[in-house]
């Protein structure tokens, strides 16, 4: 199906039952710019039960994903797809080659390295069919992207390029009621395994080979100075497309120190083959002293996503920080899910239509983005507030 087409959409958001996935479904819901959203979902009663709370405009498909004659099926009739359906390693590839066989515009949510890797392999594809494909448009990545586009738009050449996060054992599950500890989640392990698993980054302009953990310090402009840590992310490998010159592009966490022993000390023992990734998530969630004051000071850094960029500006060496001060708060799905369908709506209006397969740098204006996240904000902007800063200062 032809994506771009007039307003409004159908769109097809496959894990839309799912905690990120379901926040998409309800901004996307109450948007003029859509006609549907079909919530495709394995648990089929789960997504009636979402439809049936989104009101008319919402339809349940009962959608495994793996299933490739469904999936096909499924992306004939909308003409935008949000895969919100993990692990990416396993189906990031699979659902993007079927939406670019259906001639369906995507957007995605992956944060893991390998399969952005893979997905950008298919950029001719996505170019001969006339389909734009946005990967990782989540926080992080995803609003961390377009941040880090903000701080290099600063800079005539950019040296170096990081994008930030908050890593807080106050993410962690908490355990049900008679267990000393909470069970290992998805998500925790998906973090052991970006922390202790061999990664790629960007170093010395070229894409490298290494661990996450790696230690460093980063300065936000008239904030301060702390340590992060090296992640396993997106971001540094898609943002060094769209601004070649960069010699280094790295995802960092910044957090308090005892969590972060805690997790390296648990990545030696998984390097050393003593643990697998699950064995490792369950150990971090016993360890002692990786929340509140007994993991440490709280670091001085933003405590939102950030981005951070070094470079040249009018001949002086400068450095410059982002991030968003209007935003949605709360758990990991808003997080995740709304700036998500803001980037959806902005594809049905026609502000994203730039075919290929692109990080978020690569075809979302940063700006728009922005001025549309902060509308779902608890407490959205009076008109004409700022909704992100720019900090610049000089490096001596």
């Amino acid at each position: 199906m032809n994506s771009h087409v007039t307003a409004p959409h159908r769109v097809l958001v496959t894990g839309g039952a799912g905690e990120m996935g379901a926040y998409a479904c309800r901004i996307l819901a109450e948007a003029s710019e859509i006609s549907q959203v079909v919530i495709g979902d394995r648990d089929e009663e789960k997504a009636a039960k979402l439809a049936v709370d989104l009101g008319p405009k919402t339809r349940a498909l009962a959608l495994d994903i793996s299933d490739a004659d469904a999936l096909s099926d499924a992306l004939e009739t909308v003409d935008i797809v949000l895969n919100c359906a993990g692990p990416f390693y396993r189906f990031g590839r699979e659902v993007l080659s079927a939406a670019i066989a259906a001639g369906t515009d995507y957007l995605d949510i992956c944060d893991d390295w390998e399969p952005t890797l893979e997905m950008l392999e298919l950029d001719d594809a996505a170019r001969a069919g006339g389909v734009t494909a946005v990967i990782g448009m989540g926080a992080s990545p995803g609003t961390s992207n377009l941040l880090a586009v903000l701080a290099m738009d600063e800079c005539d050449a950019v040296e170096k390029v990081y994008t930030s996060w908050r890593a807080s054992a106050a993410h962690f599950p908490k355990a049900h009621q008679g267990k000393e500890f909470a069970d290992a989640t998805a998500a925790i392990e998906h973090w052991v395994h970006n922390c202790t698993e061999p990664i790629k980054f960007w170093r010395d302009g070229e894409l490298v080979d290494g661990y996450g953990l790696e230690e460093m310090t980063l300065t936000y402009p008239g904030v301060g100075t702390d340590p992060v840590w090296i992640c396993g992310h997106p971001e540094p490998l898609t943002l060094p497309r769209v601004r070649p010159e960069v010699r280094e592009s790295l995802n960092v966490m910044s957090a308090r120190r005892g969590l972060m022993e805690a997790i390296g000390g648990i990545a030696l023992r998984v390097r050393a083959g003593e643990l697998d990734v699950r064995q490792a998530s369950e150990a971090l969630l016993r360890s002692p002293n990786v929340a509140g004051r007994a993991a440490g000071p709280s670091p001085s850094l933003p405590s939102n996503i950030f981005a951070i960029a070094e470079g040249t500006k009018d001949g002086r060496r400068v450095r410059v920080g982002a991030q968003a001060v209007v935003q949605p708060e709360g758990n990991m799905g808003e997080m995740t899910g709304i700036p998500l369908a803001v980037a959806a709506l902005m594809a049905a209006r026609g502000q994203v239509s730039k075919p290929g397969v692109h990080g978020p740098e690569g075809a979302i204006d940063p700006k728009t983005f922005f001025h549309d996240l902060a509308q779902y904000a608890a407490e959205p902007p009076a008109p004409g507030a700022p909704v992100y800063e720019v900090v610049t200062e000089t490096i001596d």
